[in-house]
């Protein structure tokens, strides 16, 4: 399992515990890992606490992601990530704008 480079013994129990062992073996590593490093490099400073609870954002092209995180700095400013980790049920709403990105970028590609 290609999570033991990110997380801890701990963290990675509680994974174990958290989600379906099939489930975690069809995460992208690749797209997994680029939705780490974007997040790493926006400083977000609860990366394991997202891994834990919010693994499906892991899944979301990494495009997408990016996309919504700009959208929430936007809208919280500078000092979105302290106050994303103080509420992190604002991860939902990335990954909800994520998706509705996505959905949006496949709608059109078919209605062309």
């Amino acid at each position: 399992m290609f999570l033991e480079k990110y997380l801890n013994s701990t963290y990675l129990d509680l994974m174990r515990s958290n989600y379906e062992k099939d489930y975690i073996n069809l995460l992208d590593e690749d797209n997994f890992n680029k939705v780490y490093m974007l997040l790493k490099s926006n400083n977000f400073y609860f990366i394991d606490d997202v891994i834990l609870n919010y693994l499906e954002l892991f899944e979301i092209d990494e495009k997408y992601v990016q996309l919504a995180v700009s959208d929430i700095k936007l809208e919280l400013g500078n000092n979105f990530v302290k106050q994303i980790g103080k509420n992190m049920s604002l991860i939902d709403k990335i990954i909800e704008l994520a998706i509705e990105y996505s959905e949006k970028d496949t709608f059109s590609y078919y209605s062309t």
